[in-house]
């Protein structure tokens, strides 16, 4: 696959999912407080929760797939990390995206053992909110600042 596909492919799946992880976040937690009835919850998080489940583990399987392809092209620059700014920034951007995907994984491990608490729920998601705030900075900053 060429660098180009991969990097319009990485692009629409990063959408997907930093647009999913935004509205978790910042749109369902709302569901949570206390204008939403208990009955309703009930009623509308599994549908919401069987439609994201049913798609995402392909997205960011996908994700991260067409991420390793595109760091390929940066496989010199990667062999020393902090050789330059954008060597280290791209270095950390795949730190973080590791991170995530460990997340995921045990966001997945957690819903098959049926373990996942809301705490646990609610931990994974700020994290890997905070971790897609700073990715999203590091993919546009390592082509614009030379620090």
């Amino acid at each position: 696959m060429s660098y180009s596909i991969a990097h319009i492919v990485h692009l629409f799946c990063a959408i997907v999912f930093v647009g999913g992880v935004f509205f978790e976040v910042l749109v369902l937690s709302a569901v949570h407080g206390k204008q939403v009835s208990r009955s309703a919850r009930h009623e509308v998080m599994p549908v919401i929760g069987k439609r994201v489940k049913s798609f995402m583990p392909w997205v960011v399987v996908v994700l991260f797939l067409s991420g390793v392809l595109m760091a390929m092209r940066y496989g010199a620059v990667l062999s020393h990390p902090f050789s330059s700014a954008f060597a280290w920034q791209l270095s950390l951007k795949i730190l973080l995206a590791f991170s995530v995907f460990v997340h995921f994984l045990i966001a997945i491990v957690k819903m098959k053992h049926k373990t996942l608490t809301k705490a646990w729920s609610r931990y994974i998601h700020m994290s890997v909110f905070v971790h897609m705030i700073f990715i999203v900075f590091l993919a546009k900053s390592m082509f614009y600042f030379n620090w």
